[in-house]
């Protein structure tokens, strides 16, 4: 549950139905863990609104003990863009796409997480492993931030 002062970042993808959903969840599942005032939420550039994580996106987090049964997708414009102060993305090409539509260069990042679209499990387990990586070393700079305020 989202607290009114929490801080929120983004996680960004093509469809929010693969990449994005884990690494918001993943990341959410972290910061809880560590009691970080900073809560992610996540879009798709193409996606459609209201469409349930892939399955095998699904299938991978629960291995982990992540539930994305309840997940529902988002567009871009679903959200208020300006409420983010940081925007993950899963490739070069999407932080491009947010920088053209005024994002400031230094609020978005690229993670460079292939798209498992289409893939197996073991491709999924691949990609959910990747963002899973990411997502700590994300979630040691906002401990690092908190310690320091």
């Amino acid at each position: 549950m989202m607290q009114k002062s929490d801080r929120l970042v983004a996680f960004v993808c093509t469809g929010n139905t693969c990449r994005s959903p884990m690494a918001q969840a993943i990341f959410n599942k972290l910061a809880s863990e560590k009691g970080l005032g900073v809560r992610a939420l996540s879009f798709g550039l193409a996606a459609v609104e209201g469409m349930r994580a892939s399955v095998n996106s699904t299938k991978v987090c629960e291995e982990i003990g992540i539930d994305l049964s309840d997940f529902r997708t988002h567009f871009i414009y679903s959200y208020d863009i300006g409420q983010f102060e940081k925007f993950y993305c899963m490739s070069e090409d999407h932080r491009t796409i947010l920088i053209n539509c005024g994002i400031e260069p230094e609020r978005v990042v690229s993670m460079d997480v292939p798209d498992p679209f289409g893939g197996d499990l073991n491709i999924y387990r691949l990609c959910r492993d990747s963002i899973y990586n990411s997502v700590e070393e994300i979630i040691k700079e906002y401990e690092n931030t908190e310690n320091d305020a």
